[in-house]
């Protein structure tokens, strides 16, 4: 169920972004409207409007998830040292 779910969020990120196989003239055109990241889903309409602005909140979005990443690597190498579970 759950491979179904990311595969129906997946195809849905393509038809949105990409142009259609039969109406480009080389392989994996995007869209021009498509900004790589934006699918159009924001149900509390918290994305800004300004093309600076959404790009700054990516990369401030990214940066925090490099962080969470690097503090459950650290969580994980204290168990692997130790041997005790957190």
């Amino acid at each position: 169920i759950f491979a179904i779910f990311i595969g129906s969020l997946e195809l849905n990120r393509a038809l949105v972004g990409w142009v259609a196989p039969g109406e480009n003239q080389s392989f994996q055109d995007l869209k021009d409207d498509y900004y790589p990241g934006d699918v159009g889903f924001d149900p509390l309409n918290l994305k800004p409007t300004d093309g600076a602005e959404f790009a700054a909140i990516q990369t401030k979005e990214l940066q925090n998830g490099r962080l969470a990443m690097l503090g459950t690597a650290g969580i994980i190498a204290q168990e692997l040292v130790n041997g005790q579970e957190i």
